[in-house]
């Protein structure tokens, strides 16, 4: 088959808007639970922090088993176990039970988050890299658009629990889909064309790096790193990388951001705006439709400006996702005011994982890139517990969302600091990469 990686993309795009939607629909959930079981709101932010708990536990150990024996088997069970406790905690009773699924949530959906990533560095040429991680983080917008208005509408008639055991059945249909079409590598399937493998196996990357050395001094120093970092060849290399030590801390801070608004933004306006719960579905998901833009344009920035190189995206990205973020706590609260900055916030907060995903695949070569992928992840993942509670700890303390908000804003800003310390990895001219 032509061009059978873009069916591979296809079905990586979609298992990952499922992944990701029902791993936050908990945020559109939270007010029920609130009423329901009685919650604080500290509780309610470890229960979605519990996650993040599982989610850190399977990443380095997902790294190694995909770098030795790939990720067509292991995604396939994770997907098959991620619907099991989906439907558990659709049938809970206690708020003990819920932390214990959505722990073993975490614990399933690890392995996909590094099986996908895998997928896109054994799949894709470098040159085309960059764009397909941006197709991969775009599912991770799109889900915040549909689920949290699909949720809300589903809860109001149907309640949550159906909601979620109906995103267990969604599960197992996508664990079929992944085995039956999905192989680790395009050596192991017999639907690559030797043509296309010929290509996938390029080692070429486009130059707009080497042409944009040459602009203006002061352009370059405030978009290109010009210190540079030689490939990691080894595990020993990668594990003991200061570059991937920096970029896994600005990461953490980063993924605070990211699920500390995805938590918490549907209580806002539930709270603070007095919105009901269909209205609440569709303004929280207006800054994922900015973040959908930011995401598909943040690869195209990689690869056709910056020439393969993602850290002026880690870096600016980071700052103007604090800046939009304080431009919209200082807004006026009108209706327009309100989805103009959500906007404009969700662009920068979509841009900027694109840059993220990209360099643990420019650092390594291609056969142990997965594991320094896994470690950058497990950074961000304990920001994703973190960042919920610490969130829901402030608002408990201070009784309203000013703090929390700063809290984002600072973590934003931590984020750019860390990047800043990252050199650029060198240029690729080994066939192993």
């Amino acid at each position: 088959m032509k061009n059978y990686r873009k069916l591979v993309l296809l079905i990586v795009f979609i298992m990952y808007t499922l992944v990701f939607g029902s791993r936050i629909s908990i945020g559109v959930t939270i007010p029920a639970l609130v009423s329901e079981f009685g919650m604080s709101n500290t509780e309610a932010g470890a229960l979605s922090g519990f996650f993040f708990l599982g989610y850190f536990l399977t990443q380095v150990p997902a790294g190694l088993w995909i770098a030795r024996s790939g990720c067509r088997i292991l995604v396939g069970v994770a997907l098959c176990a991620m619907a099991m406790f989906l439907w558990l905690f659709g049938s809970m009773s206690t708020l003990a039970w819920a932390g214990w699924y959505r722990l073993g949530l975490g614990v399933t959906q690890g392995p996909i988050s590094v099986g996908g990533n895998s997928i896109i560095g054994q799949w894709f040429p470098p040159k085309e890299q960059s764009r397909a991680i941006a197709v991969m983080v775009a599912s991770t917008m799109l889900a915040p658009i549909l689920f949290p208005p699909f949720c809300s509408w589903f809860i109001v008639h149907w309640g949550w629990r159906l909601m979620f055991q109906l995103f267990g059945v969604m599960g197992v249909v996508m664990a079929v889909c992944w085995i039956y079409f999905i192989r680790s590598t395009p050596e192991e399937s017999r639907r690559c064309s030797p043509a296309e493998l010929a290509e996938i196996r390029s080692t070429e990357l486009i130059g707009p790096l080497q042409r944009s050395e040459r602009q203006n001094p002061f352009l370059t120093k405030l978009l290109i790193t010009s210190r540079t970092v030689g490939i990691a060849d080894t595990r020993k290399k990668l594990l003991r990388s200061r570059d991937l030590l920096l970029t896994t801390l600005s990461y953490f801070f980063f993924v605070s951001v990211f699920y500390g608004i995805i938590t918490w933004l549907p209580s806002y306006f539930v709270n603070a705006r007095g919105m009901d719960l269909i209205s609440m579905g569709w303004l929280a998901a207006v800054p994922w439709v900015g973040a959908l833009i930011g995401a598909l344009t943040g690869g195209w920035v990689v690869d056709h400006w910056l020439g393969g190189n993602p850290l002026p995206v880690m870096i600016w990205g980071s700052v103007l996702t604090s800046a939009s973020l304080y431009l919209f706590l200082a807004a006026p609260t009108s209706l327009v005011s309100t989805i103009g900055m959500l906007l404009i916030f969700g662009l920068f907060v979509g841009l900027t994982p694109a840059g993220f995903m990209t360099y643990p695949i420019r650092l390594a070569s291609r056969n142990i890139y997965p594991i320094g992928m896994s470690v950058m992840n497990s950074g961000g993942n304990v920001g994703g517990f973190l960042s919920p509670l610490l969130a829901g700890a402030l608002l408990d303390h201070y009784g309203d969302f000013t703090a929390m908000f700063w809290y984002f804003i600072v973590c934003g800003l931590c984020s750019a600091g860390f990047a800043l310390l990252v050199r650029r990895p060198a240029s690729v001219d080994s066939p192993d990469h």
